[in-house]
């Protein structure tokens, strides 16, 4: 998933991988959610390709990759928008018993 990503980020271009993986610190140090960090990198990963000028058929593949990390995402998008997204640090809330 995100770590694997960002070893192809870092592959690509090491300054572009380096600013996916601060914008995640910096995301998860405000935030405390692991998946919020990694979905802003996410969308901020295309961007630095191009700021760093990835050839364009690299910046597509980066965007593309970053749609797919976001898709695999979208139980994480809806606990946070419900609220139920463990923060980082926090316990895991016990599953209700029936």
């Amino acid at each position: 998933g995100v770590a694997t990503a960002l070893g192809v980020l870092l592959a690509l271009n090491v300054w572009m991988g380096l600013g996916v993986l601060l914008t995640w610190i910096v995301m998860a140090a405000v935030f405390r959610y692991s998946s919020l960090s990694a979905l802003v990198a996410a969308v901020a990963a295309p961007v630095y390709a191009m700021m760093v000028h990835l050839r364009p058929e690299l910046v597509l593949a980066t965007a593309i990759m970053s749609m797919l990390l976001i898709w695999r995402h979208k139980s994480n998008i809806q606990n946070l928008m419900s609220g139920k997204e463990n923060k980082i640090g926090s316990k895991k809330k016990a599953a209700p018993t029936a």
